[in-house]
């Protein structure tokens, strides 16, 4: 879908800076779906830079960065999710054989990544330890963002337009809060979780209209949500949270931050292409 917009689109690539944000990260990772490569965004730079670490070979989904600051990603075409670190420059792919996988997120301890699988609606769970994949939870339509809490409860987005909180042992449904009718792709994609707010962030594309959605958390779970429209910024993809009041985002042209206290963009990136993000670590 990302690059069937990007090509019924003629803007020229370029990077477009709005306005400076001095609490916001100061570098960021991106995976540029269309362009099969993982990006840096420098935005210490005047103008700001964007540079090719590595090219994929093949679109890529969702961005993340574990604790050696190294960079993990999902290929959904190809089934796979793969590790590059870009101290060495070497790539290395961990799992192969998935279902149109996604969104990534790294379990608490960090011994284990969930892998959410789009299509038949599954989330993998990914052993680092003993490189041994399982399937957690099933049957959940599509599967996009998943997260975890401070509380330790799981959420994923599933079938485009439900939230759901999953059993991270068990897999099993615990909870549903429905964002919307269901109506093709409308609905919730990217998911994160951000200390700041006490708060899941959902990004919202479709035809009704590009947005973000705030979940409160309890250590019960959640009970409501509350749409943000953002104007001008069509179909926002991937989420990252630096738990000081930004979020930033994907979203097919752009990479935007979001300021969550005053509920403005204070920063609006032109990147062709952008997917997923990740923070660079130390630079926030």
């Amino acid at each position: 879908m990302l690059l069937a917009i990007l090509r019924r689109t003629c803007l020229p690539f370029a990077l477009v800076l709005l306005i400076a944000c001095s609490a916001a990260a100061q570098q960021l990772y991106v995976s540029n779906e269309p362009k099969d490569s993982l990006q840096l965004l420098d935005l210490t730079q005047a103008p700001v830079t964007l540079t090719t670490l590595y090219n994929v070979g093949a679109e890529l989904d969702d961005l993340i960065v574990n604790s050696a600051g190294q960079l993990i990603y999902s290929v959904p075409s190809t089934g796979t999710v793969a590790l590059f670190d870009p101290a060495s420059g070497q790539n290395t792919i961990l799992v192969t054989g998935l279902s149109h996988p996604r969104d990534l997120a790294i379990e608490p301890g960090g011994q284990t990544m969930l892998i959410a699988g789009y299509s038949p609606g599954q989330i993998y769970r990914y052993s680092f330890v003993t490189g041994v994949t399982t399937v957690l939870a099933k049957k959940l339509g599509t599967c996009d963002g998943i997260s975890y809490d401070p509380y330790g409860n799981l959420y994923a987005v599933a079938n485009h337009n439900t939230i759901v909180q999953v059993d991270p042992v068990t897999g099993k449904i615990l909870a549903t809060l429905v964002l919307e009718p269901h109506l093709g792709i409308n609905g919730g994609d990217g998911m994160t979780y951000d200390s700041f707010s006490g708060s899941l962030w959902v990004t919202h594309d479709g035809k009704t209209g590009g947005g973000l959605l705030q979940i409160p958390v309890t250590p019960a779970g959640f009970s409501t949500f509350t749409f943000y429209p953002t104007p001008g910024i069509s179909a926002p993809d991937g989420i990252k949270s630096d738990g000081k009041g930004n979020l930033y985002i994907g979203a097919i042209w752009y990479v935007v931050i979001y300021n969550i206290p005053t509920n403005a963009m204070t920063m609006k990136v032109v990147v062709k292409g952008a997917d997923g993000v990740a923070l660079v670590p130390g630079t926030y």
